[in-house]
């Protein structure tokens, strides 16, 4: 009884070995297949247009090239010029600074500035999952600093969450 023991934990370890390396989808930090199992293998980001009232000169190529950085560090796509399985493009529509807390003297002591982004991402290769939203992010910052020495870091953080909103959104299906 002994050695037919032996044999069946053998026999049930190559097939739970087998089951274990055959039944294999590997994922990346984001949560996006790795393997490219949704047949998609490039992707078109065109620049995005600057449409918001208040216009900040490089804000345009700035937000594109960090959506095209997102897209090429996080998944594995090539980014070609145009007819790409995944086309992705839209506009800056909001680039708004306002008061968010008001001090005792009725004065601001935060502001915010906000950037709102309408994508349309479109999904030749599977259509249902193209779609067209906006996305808005924002930064609180002290209403005493010089807004002009801060603009660019506070942009800066407000493209990284934007850019990585829209990378969830879209091959992330968050």
């Amino acid at each position: 009884m002994n050695k037919l023991s032996s044999i069946y934990k053998l026999w049930l370890g190559l097939i739970l070995v087998s089951c274990l390396t055959s039944c294999k989808t590997t994922f990346n930090f984001t949560g996006v297949p790795a393997g490219g199992d949704d047949g998609l293998e490039t992707i078109a980001i065109d620049l995005f247009g600057n449409q918001a009232p208040v216009v900040v000169p490089n804000l345009a190529q700035e937000f594109t090239q960090q959506l095209q950085d997102r897209f090429i560090g996080q998944s594995r796509l090539t980014l070609i010029a145009s007819d790409a399985d995944v086309n992705v493009s839209g506009a800056i529509t909001q680039y708004r600074i306002s008061p968010v807390a008001i001090s005792g003297d009725e004065r601001a002591a935060q502001n915010r500035l906000t950037i709102g982004v309408k994508v349309t991402y479109e999904n030749v290769v599977n259509p249902d999952d193209s779609w067209d939203q906006t996305f808005s992010s924002f930064v609180d910052f002290d209403s005493d600093l010089d807004f002009i020495s801060i603009e660019q870091e506070k942009i800066s953080e407000i493209v990284e969450q934007l850019t990585q909103d829209i990378f969830n959104k879209s091959l992330g299906k968050w």
